[in-house]
């Protein structure tokens, strides 16, 4: 793989340098090493993906997102047991 990305370096049809799965993957184990809640790791996840710096949010900013992220169906973890009857 190698020898054909360099074969065609500088070439306006050839592909960039780094690929977008290297960056999730790099994203996520970003995350993965995060020292926080859930929803903080989350929010973490958001911010790297829209290259939005998290360090530099201030604790109402991030309480003001994790608020709209609730709001999201993806953000939500639980299974509905409603309706379910117990035994």
């Amino acid at each position: 793989m190698e020898d054909i990305r360099e074969a065609h370096r500088g070439r306006n049809e050839s592909g960039p340098e780094h690929s977008a799965i290297s960056d999730l993957k790099q994203d996520l184990e970003d995350v993965a090493n995060f020292k926080g809640s859930r929803a903080e790791a989350w929010l973490m996840m958001y911010c790297k993906q829209t290259q939005t710096p998290y360090n530099k949010l201030s604790e109402e900013e991030k309480h003001w997102l994790m608020k709209i992220a609730q709001k999201s169906k993806l953000a939500k973890s639980h299974v509905s047991q409603r309706g379910k009857k117990r035994k």
